[in-house]
């Protein structure tokens, strides 16, 4: 990375260290974990060492749902409804760490230990089946070593916006977890949040992406929001260590994988530029036999922004 872009984003690092004053949703009332909006009842698993709470429901092929970093089981909450109308079975999980599952502060966190506790999960709600894994951002790097690693558990991968795809250099992978601390995650204001969300994660800015900021911003004084955001740390640190490229070309599960043509995260915006027509290239190249897809006018969240699209090829995978 050049020197002058390396600088530029540690200035916005240290605003956002810095603060803004106190948005609207900062002066509103706390929100714990479990008032997360979610696709409805959610339910507990004991996986190893940690409660894991997850949602479930439907007839029918099981469909994993497996969210990003830092999200939760409501970040499918526009999926579930009309996946529940085709007769499939959806698992949603709020990932350790994430959303009302344990936050262990002595857990690894790395991408292997996330696939062994869904693996864990499967064997709870699925034990005889073969699933389709549905994997956003870091869950797509978590659903391909799931797939890596149990190939006989998973029938078909659809992947949104997949982390694992685009590679790091040693030296890219030490500065991204010295810029990703705790301390800066933990000190990020409202208006810091709107600006990166709008800038990176959303495409369009809509209804859901609102409430998804409010709820993010309401939760900072929950009791284990520190923990949360030290999850979160920890899983950056896991991306980095716990890449899956390599290893692709050798995946023998069917996958599905879908990019937005506007995706503001990937390619990394600070270290590589570029556009996520050139990461979906190289998943092409790593994975010929996939169906590899970018879709125009959509961000990092496709799932949110183009919920029935995405839906057809969650249902057509799981056929």
């Amino acid at each position: 990375m050049a020197a002058k872009g390396r600088l530029a984003w540690l200035a916005l690092a240290a605003l956002a260290l810095v603060g803004c004053h106190r948005g609207a949703y900062e002066r509103m009332e706390t929100l714990r974990f479990d008032q997360l909006t979610t696709p409805g009842t959610m339910r507990t698993a004991r996986v190893g060492d940690v409660d894991v709470r997850y949602f479930e429901a439907g007839v029918g092929p099981v469909v994993l749902l497996v969210h990003g970093l830092g999200e939760h089981a409501g970040y499918w909450n526009e999926n579930v409804p009309g996946l529940l109308e085709k007769d499939v079975r959806v698992v949603a999980v709020d990932l350790p760490g994430h959303g009302a599952s344990d936050k262990p502060h002595d857990a690894p966190y790395t991408m292997g230990w996330h696939a062994a506790v869904l693996r864990g999960l499967l064997d709870v709600v699925a034990p005889d089946e073969k699933v389709t894994v549905v994997g956003h951002s870091m869950g797509g790097q978590i659903a391909l070593r799931l797939a890596l690693t149990w190939p006989d558990r998973v029938k078909h991968l659809v992947l949104l916006a997949p982390a694992g795809i685009e590679r790091f250099t040693p030296g890219e992978g030490v500065w991204l977890k010295q810029v990703s601390t705790t301390a800066t995650f933990l000190a990020r204001s409202e208006d810091e949040l709107r600006a990166h969300y709008r800038k990176n994660v959303f495409g369009a800015w809509s209804p859901a992406a609102e409430h998804h900021l409010e709820e993010r911003v309401r939760l900072r004084r929950a009791p284990d929001f520190r923990p949360y955001i030290y999850a979160v740390v920890r899983c950056i640190h896991g991306m980095i260590d716990g890449p899956v490229a390599d290893e692709l070309p050798s995946l023998a599960v069917p996958a599905t994988v879908l990019f937005g043509a506007d995706d503001g995260l990937v390619p990394n915006p600070v270290l590589h530029g570029g556009s996520a027509a050139d990461v979906a290239a190289e998943a092409r190249r790593l994975l010929p036999r996939a169906r590899v897809d970018v879709l125009p006018g959509l961000g990092h969240m496709l799932q949110i922004e183009a919920p029935a699209r995405v839906n057809a090829a969650i249902l057509e995978a799981a056929r």
